[in-house]
């Protein structure tokens, strides 16, 4: 049984939502891999600290926000099906996502 047209659309969204996720993801380790040559060992050890608490607050968020917002929106407006389906649809493609990585460190290192 496929999707009906109501319900394809909430799938391809959430396959959007989890390229958003992944995307903001490998911008944050960019900006934590670069973080000691964007400064040059000029900030003290307790500021990179500071700064490594306050981006994974905000990735959190973010990242909830990406993933949780409009499902649980669909849900208080009583569309259980259409929530269920972009909320597992996400989370499979992050699923997928990880997988794909995941195959990609054991080939690099292997």
């Amino acid at each position: 049984m496929g999707l009906s047209r109501d319900y394809r659309r909430p799938f391809w969204r959430g396959l959007l939502h989890a390229l958003l996720v992944v995307a903001y993801c490998v911008f944050i380790s960019l900006v934590y891999l670069s973080i000691d040559q964007l400064y040059a060992g000029e900030i003290e050890y307790i500021v990179q600290i500071v700064f490594g608490l306050f981006a994974s607050v905000v990735s959190i968020a973010i990242c909830a926000y990406l993933i949780f917002y409009e499902p649980i929106k669909k849900l208080l407006k009583h569309h259980f099906r259409a929530a269920s389906v972009m909320m597992m649809s996400t989370l499979g493609w992050l699923l997928i996502f990880v997988l794909i990585f995941l195959m990609g460190l054991v080939y690099t290192v292997t």
